[in-house]
């Protein structure tokens, strides 16, 4: 693990010690159903695969990996903080049958330990903004190996125009968008040109199937908006 995303991670999860982080998505319409998300959904399940295991990286309040196994889906959530995880461990108690891990790990640790060819979907909602484009290419590299042929990854961006852009500091400008350090201290692309981003996946052996912006209302902040744009991606 590179030292930067090691203190990025640790960032993170000092936030949620502060109780500041795990609201973000709470009663808001981004909490378990986005457009992004919805269309993920819809790809795996058109996957002619037997078993459609999926795995949610940078999970944190487990929403989305939680939707993604009401769906049926025998689905694994990794994510560094353990306060996340004892959290989202007590959240899944009240749902019955649900075929969900939740794994305390480091997500580069975890992603260098998958088996290849046995995953249907890798998801990552607003996860990957703090890799470099050759950090981000190195995990397309190892996911496509883990991912089944046709197996779809889902990788989303905060996008510019969020809340946390005007209110951060700009560190550096690339072709793809503004990094910009907020107040936690963590340094977040905004991304401006997704075709910049998509570029990364395709070098990598991926066919990009969809490109997908939407907002969320409240979703860091009461009056303002979220701003997010995914990728869906086709090993």
């Amino acid at each position: 693990m590179a030292k930067h995303e090691h203190a990025t991670a640790e960032l993170f999860d000092h936030v949620w010690q502060r109780g500041t982080y795990s609201g973000f998505s709470h009663n808001t319409r981004g909490e378990s159903s986005t457009p992004f998300l919805e269309a993920f959904v819809e790809q795996v399940k058109a996957l002619a695969v037997q078993a459609r295991r999926v795995v949610e990286l940078g999970a944190g309040s487990c929403d989305h990996a939680i939707r993604c196994a009401r769906e049926g889906f025998p689905t694994t959530a990794v994510e560094y903080s353990s306060v996340a995880v004892a959290e989202a461990r007590e959240r899944v108690r009240h749902y019955a049958k649900l075929e969900l891990e939740i794994v305390q790990a480091d997500l580069c640790a975890f992603t260098a330990a998958l088996a290849p060819d046995h995953l249907a979907g890798v998801y990552a909602n607003s996860v990957f903004h703090f890799l470099t484009a050759e950090e981000r290419r190195k995990q397309y590299r190892i996911l496509g190996g883990a991912l089944v042929k046709g197996g779809v990854l889902g990788i989303s961006f905060k996008a510019h125009g969020d809340a946390l852009e005007r209110r951060g500091r700009v560190v550096e400008k690339s072709a793809a968008g503004a990094l910009v350090e907020g107040e936690d201290g963590i340094r977040r692309l905004f991304v401006a040109d997704v075709d910049q981003l998509a570029a990364e996946m395709r070098c990598e052996g991926y066919t990009i199937t969809r490109a997908i912006h939407w907002s969320v209302p409240g979703y860091n902040i009461a009056s303002e908006s979220g701003v997010f744009v995914g990728i869906l991606a086709a090993r």
